[in-house]
């Protein structure tokens, strides 16, 4: 009988799970610009695609350990940054010049807690940004202007972080 209780309990949850489609849902991110490895710090790292706190820290102390960086590739010996996670980042960053990157998320998959991060949001203009997405969806930055309490002067400000990712089919 408990096993009965515990099965149906955790069809349930599988079930909450897979129809909410928050827990899935990928948020998307646009990149331009580079990161100059030799003067970043371990949050200017995390803002690249799979590099998180620790692998910011851990490139960090090993940029401290090697004095400089003189080859992109020398990130692959790093302990975390995998294959896949070197492939996402090769393209954002180098070893000389400026840092100019520039990190926009995208407006129809941008979760509540992501919104309430950026620079003066407040909770009532998430949730009329994500009531917005949810009814008619975003087609450009510029739609910012139809959502109840967001002005020309919000927009532009708010244009900084965020953006419409076009998705291919």
């Amino acid at each position: 009988m408990l096993h009965i209780r515990i099965m149906r309990l955790a069809l349930i949850g599988l079930v909450i799970l897979f129809t909410t489609g928050a827990a899935w849902a990928k948020v998307l991110r646009q990149y331009q610009g580079k990161l100059n490895i030799n003067n970043a710090s371990a949050a200017d790292f995390s803002r690249l695609p799979g590099i998180g706190e620790v692998i910011g820290y851990r490139i960090v102390k090993e940029r401290e350990h090697r004095r400089k960086f003189y080859d992109i590739k020398e990130l692959q010996q790093i302990k975390g940054i995998s294959p896949r996670i070197y492939g996402g980042i090769i393209g954002h960053v180098a070893t000389e010049g400026i840092s100019d990157l520039q990190v926009r998320i995208d407006l129809n998959t941008i979760t509540r807690p992501l919104l309430l991060g950026l620079p003066g949001m407040s909770a009532g203009e998430a949730r009329s940004i994500i009531g917005y997405r949810k009814a008619k969806g975003f087609t450009s930055v510029n739609e910012l202007m139809q959502v109840p309490g967001i002005d020309e002067k919000r927009m532009h400000e708010l244009s900084e972080w965020l953006t419409v990712v076009k998705q291919r089919r």
